[in-house]
């Protein structure tokens, strides 16, 4: 199989990296915005900002590095991420509102079910594979085998 070009994982992490110091950042003070507030707790500010931290990590990782710390951090960015998608799927009070410019033309609404439908289909997809790798690490461990690299 060919390897992808050393660049790849490097630019994606990095395009993670930033958007994770950017997130951060601006929570806490020290990146300048327009003015523009934090709606979502400080829990999911704080999943969304590290769980891209944690991703530009995991494309950072030498091919080398032992399974069980990828895995880690996979878990850990998904985890993370789930907080995310958990609070914006079923967070009470939460509705979802758009807007899209074209030219001149101009569309807007706002939607309280699709949101809700697309991100707790995200949040149980997310579940089920944190659920699904801690319990294969489990069987691991209690029939004493390594998990595959």
């Amino acid at each position: 199989m060919n390897e992808p070009p050393q660049w790849i994982p490097v630019l994606f992490g990095a395009v993670a990296f930033l958007m994770g110091v950017l997130i951060l950042g601006a929570f806490l003070g020290i990146v300048p915005t327009d003015g523009g507030r934090f709606t979502a707790p400080p829990a999911v500010i704080l999943g969304i900002g590290l769980s891209l931290l944690v991703g530009a990590a995991i494309f950072w990782l030498p091919r080398t590095a032992p399974a069980v710390v990828r895995s880690g951090l996979l878990v850990l960015a998904l985890g993370l991420l789930a907080v995310v998608c958990n609070w914006t799927a079923f967070a009470p009070e939460v509705i979802y509102s758009s807007s899209v410019s074209i030219g001149p033309v101009s569309f807007s609404g706002s939607d309280q079910v699709g949101g809700r439908i697309a991100f707790g289909l995200a949040a149980l997809l997310v579940d089920a594979v944190i659920i699904a790798t801690i319990a294969g690490w489990i069987r691991s461990a209690r029939s004493g085998r390594r998990p595959n690299r």
